[in-house]
């Protein structure tokens, strides 16, 4: 087995997918006309249906948009009376798309620190809470979600902006 062998190897499940360029795929191929093991490695992996399990981890970088993002949300939402958080929420969301690459992700970030933290800052508010009925506790919560909603429809918009960009 050579260097190459091992090469072709590793990029046999990618092969399988194509989720190779057309340069690899070419290289690929070209390698497993002429090489009897690689063919019966290629005829094993590319007949059984193992599903390569990928592992998902997050990165330092992950981690501190994260933060940030929770940061954010928290000083350019409605409830700190910003009037911009229009246009920063739908940047967010823009980024937060190119960054990730998921909607449901842009989603989360963009709901549930506005969601969150506009229970905590409402809780002690007499509008929401004269008691801890659970009048008092549903308005709280359809309130907060009215609020996450607002935010959350701005950052999508400025997600599918961020896919159009993509597709150019």
């Amino acid at each position: 087995m050579s260097h190459v062998c091992s090469i072709v190897e590793d990029l046999l499940p990618l092969y399988k997918t194509k989720g190779l360029q057309a340069d690899t795929t070419e290289f690929v191929e070209q390698h497993l006309a002429t090489c009897k093991h690689c063919q019966q490695l290629a005829a094993t992996k590319l007949s059984s249906n193992q599903n390569l399990s990928m592992k998902s981890t997050l990165t330092f970088f992950h981690l501190i948009f994260i933060v940030l993002s929770f940061v954010f949300a928290l000083n350019s939402s409605l409830l700190g009376d910003h009037k911009s958080f229009v246009a920063l929420y739908a940047l967010f969301g823009c980024l937060t798309y190119l960054f990730y690459k998921n909607i449901w992700i842009v989603f989360a970030i963009s709901s549930i620190p506005v969601f969150v933290w506009a229970i905590i800052n409402n809780f002690s508010n007499p509008l929401y809470i004269q008691g801890l009925s659970f009048m008092d506790i549903s308005a709280l919560i359809i309130g907060a979600s009215y609020i996450a909603l607002l935010h959350t429809i701005f950052a999508l918009l400025g997600s599918a902006f961020a896919i159009i960009l993509r597709r150019f």
